[in-house]
């Protein structure tokens, strides 16, 4: 199994690179009028035969751009401004200017998440619907993407434009039938999944029906380099800074903090405070300073006499009572050690007991001059 795997993985890679260097021509039939697919893939074709102008730079990518100077096709423009102005829709007329529709602040985003999906949002259905131009393409609808966010000069500002193709969701089609067959004709019910029928058959692509596991391979991967920048991470960390998520933090900004982050609140400030503050931490150069400290007066005048019984306190010595003898508490012997060192002509040893106690866990050390039974004692026991 797992070498079957590797072999479809293999199988995919080589599948996917072919069809870039040398895609394939397709045959369509001669009645008839091309979709969007086709077109697309035809012009894919035509780049890939033409030399680019600049060594290892491609000229198949931005297809849909130029596919619409090509053909000069009706698209939905989409603008979005900068600061709290929000994004706006236009829609062409028929005398070829363009007229805003619809204009939303950044905080109801939700056709924004059907636009990075690349899906055709449903509430944008009927509106499409009675534009003067026909903006349908195949049931796909073009949408330009005009960005003013980036743009230094507000009197005549320039904006960055890209493309993108919005397919249709069984949500759009189940719309559609809905409004065609809402007239006054009576559809039964076999007419309105025949007419859904015909309607997902003339806007799905096409479908490889192959079993091989390579198919599955080769699609997962085509659609990991399209979606590789758009995974759940990226878009939680891209939403942090986005117009919505900016404004929310400034007007919180301005809220006391609840009694849980008073600390983190402090804290915060103080380091703000903190980072405000400068300090020249230079070290002047000799001469060029004054040493205040040696400057300041230092009157003090020296006693005569010091009454040293004023101040002098005398603690008592505590005295042992050696002829009772020490008494130790319930322990047990862990170990002996016997020292011994030479003074003169004279061998003195000395014996350390390590005793444990039995109602603590703590130990005791007892010293005590060794006599001759006890050395034998210690010298005979194993350690």
């Amino acid at each position: 199994m797992q070498q079957a795997l590797e072999l479809a993985l293999d199988r995919a890679e080589y599948v996917i690179e072919s069809a870039r260097q040398r895609p394939p021509k397709r045959k369509y039939l001669s009645s008839g009028r091309k979709s969007v697919f086709q077109k697309l893939y035809d012009l894919y074709i035509e780049e890939c035969e033409k030399e680019p102008e600049v060594k290892k730079l491609r000229r198949n990518v931005n297809l849909l751009e130029k596919l619409v100077m090509q053909e000069t096709l009706s698209c939905l423009v989409v603008n979005l401004y900068p600061g709290n102005e929000g994004y706006s829709l236009m829609l062409r007329g028929k005398n070829g200017s363009d007229s805003e529709t619809i204009r939303l602040p950044y905080e109801e985003g939700e056709l924004l998440e059907y636009l990075d999906a690349e899906e055709l949002p449903p509430i944008l259905v009927d509106l499409l619907e009675k534009s003067q131009v026909n903006i349908f393409h195949c049931g796909c609808v073009i949408a330009e993407i005009r960005d003013y966010r980036q743009s230094s000069n507000m009197k005549s500002p320039g904006y960055q434009s890209r493309h993108i193709l919005l397919r249709p969701t069984m949500q759009t089609l189940v719309c559609d039938v809905h409004s065609i067959t809402s007239d006054n004709h009576k559809w039964t019910q076999e007419d309105k999944l025949l007419l859904e029928s015909q309607l997902i058959l003339a806007t799905a692509e096409p479908l490889c029906l192959d079993p091989s596991i390579a198919v599955t391979c080769t699609a997962n991967r085509l659609l990991y380099n399209k979606q590789k920048m758009n995974t759940r991470p990226m878009k939680r960390c891209f939403k942090r800074y986005s117009r919505s998520s900016l404004n929310r933090q400034q007007d919180l900004s301005h809220c006391p903090p609840p009694p849980q982050l008073k600390l983190l609140d402090f804290l915060q400030k103080r380091k703000e405070r903190k980072a405000g503050q400068h300090y020249d931490l230079k070290i002047s150069k000799a001469g060029n300073c004054v040493d205040m400290w040696k400057r300041s007066p230092c009157n003090l005048a020296i006693p005569s006499e010091v009454d040293v019984e004023k101040y002098a306190k005398v603690e008592k010595s505590i005295k042992s009572d050696d002829s009772q003898p020490t008494v130790w508490p319930a322990h047990d012997v862990k170990d002996d050690y016997v020292f011994e060192c030479e003074a003169g002509n004279q061998y003195q040893k000395t014996k350390l007991t390590i005793l444990q106690s039995l109602g603590d866990p703590l130990y005791y050390g007892k010293i005590q001059p060794c006599k001759e039974d006890e050395e034998n004692d210690s010298q005979m026991s194993p350690s």
